[in-house]
């Protein structure tokens, strides 16, 4: 009896459990079908223009159409480099190039790959884009340009011109079009002061910033540590200087000025007319940076004397002669007049401003008897009548270029002050930077391109942002 009760009870457990084994993973009910759903796959070749990963959805711009989609990105996505690698999602970022395979219905991304048919070039510098011509320049090399080229600066959308040919950039190019532009390294602004005794000079900043010394200028340069050399005549300097994307640094130069020195010129006959550099001196003491001048010395019934001269000391004295001129002929001499120099060392004397040490009274630039010399500050003007200088192999035309606005911004061309907007300067063939500044407001820049088209152009840029609304973002 005690077995058969044992036996039973094993029966019903084992019962019990055969019965929790049902199939559950398919459930049939019914009036209805079993149905297998398939999905359509698509792919497209298109450039990355967004990536939110808290919404988990990732924006492109097909490369063939220009048209702009949203797919749907999740963990399992397999993002690929174009060796079949898996880089992540981290791999990939705004203006890459990829291969896109999704399912048609839901818009859910499968694969990511970058496009192996795409040029990348990395460390471009020199870049400039044409859009009306649908052209690209970088270090001498055009190729064309997308109508819908998209530029970055990390998670930031550009416009293509404020793309800076001073910016580090990488290119990607499809179909031999430049499709998507990437800011590695982007541009700060540099401004001088105190650097009148360089005025006619030349500065150096970074890698290829070699540009005049005007009286006001403010300068584009590659964001880095760099070494500022300054250059006037045979007298250089140099001073260390960091440069920050989108900000101004302000070098002051006044412990490095150029010295000047005063040349007193002991002339017989007393009254000889004395010219330094093309300029008539009204007495015979003349002040100026140091350098080498040209020198010419007239009188009626004297030979003219025509020579050189070189300050290289706070005070100098020159001693001339002319001779009578018996022969009718001028005396011209190669040398210059140090050799009859006497210089009184012990002499301190209080450096002043150059009035005539070059042929446009800017002073400073020491290049001897042919009297040129830097260029004079254009002021505010509305119409800037100097030459505005340009890329290499650039001229000035008959026309001009206008920038409209934004209205009351000051408007330097390639680091050269011209003016507030509305302002109008000559058109220069080539590759220029405007930059836009203005007091309380983060300074812009935009390259222009100017044709030899015969005609004037008109640029108005959009409205400066004020340091208060930046810091509110």
């Amino acid at each position: 009896m005690r077995k058969n009760l044992i036996f039973m009870t094993i029966l019903c457990f084992l019962l019990l459990f055969v019965g929790c084994k049902t199939p559950t993973d398919v459930k049939v009910y019914e009036g209805t079908e079993e149905v297998t759903v398939t999905h359509v796959e698509v792919e497209r070749t298109a450039v990355v223009t967004g990536i939110d990963l808290e919404t988990n959805e990732i924006r492109f711009k097909d490369c063939m159409d220009s048209e702009d989609f949203r797919l749907i990105y999740h963990g399992g996505v397999s993002v690929l480099n174009n060796y079949g690698r898996d880089i992540g999602i981290s791999g990939i970022g705004n203006g890459s190039v990829v291969d896109v395979l999704y399912y048609e219905d839901t818009e859910k991304i499968v694969s990511i790959t970058i496009n192996d048919k795409t040029t990348v070039l990395k460390g471009v510098t020199k870049f400039s884009a044409d859009s009306d011509n649908g052209t690209a320049k970088y270090k001498g090399t055009s190729c064309g340009l997308w109508d819908e080229v998209v530029a970055y600066d990390g998670d930031k959308r550009l416009d293509i011109t404020e793309i800076n040919t001073e910016d580090q950039v990488t290119l990607n190019i499809f179909a031999g079009k430049v499709v998507s532009v990437v800011v590695e390294l982007g541009h700060g602004y540099v401004r001088l002061s105190n650097q009148d005794t360089y005025v006619g000079g030349m500065v150096e900043i970074g890698y290829d910033v070699i540009v005049p010394v005007t009286s006001d200028m403010l300068v584009a340069v590659r964001e880095g540590k760099y070494t500022l050399r300054i250059y006037n005549g045979n007298y250089s300097d140099s001073k260390p200087v960091e440069v920050k994307k989108g900000k101004e640094v302000t070098v002051d130069l006044a412990d490095i000025a150029v010295p000047t020195g005063t040349v007193t010129f002991n002339i017989t006959p007393a009254e000889a007319t004395l010219y330094v550099s093309g300029e008539e001196q009204e007495d015979f003491v003349y002040t100026n940076l140091y350098g080498t001048y040209g020198i010419r010395v007239t009188c009626e019934g004297y030979n003219a004397f025509n020579g050189s001269f070189k300050i290289s000391q706070p005070v100098n004295t020159f001693d001339i002669e002319l001779k009578p001129n018996e022969d009718l002929t001028e005396e011209t001499t190669e040398e210059t007049t140090e050799t009859t120099q006497t210089t009184t060392e012990s002499t301190e004397t209080t450096a002043t401003e150059s009035t005539g040490g070059s042929g446009d009274g800017t002073g400073g630039s020491g290049n001897g008897a042919d009297g040129s010399g830097g260029s004079g500050d254009s002021g505010d003007t509305t119409e800037v009548n100097t030459a505005v200088s340009g890329t290499e192999g650039s001229n000035t035309t008959a026309n001009t270029i206008t920038v409209l606005g934004p209205v009351g911004a000051g408007v330097y061309v390639d680091g050269d002050y011209v003016g507030l907007a509305p302002v109008k300067f000559p058109k220069v063939v080539g590759t220029h930077t405007i930059t836009l500044y203005k007091t309380g407001y983060l300074i812009k820049s935009y390259t222009i391109t100017a044709a030899d088209d015969g005609e004037d152009d008109e640029h108005t840029f959009p409205e400066l942002t004020s340091v208060f609304d930046a810091l509110e973002e």
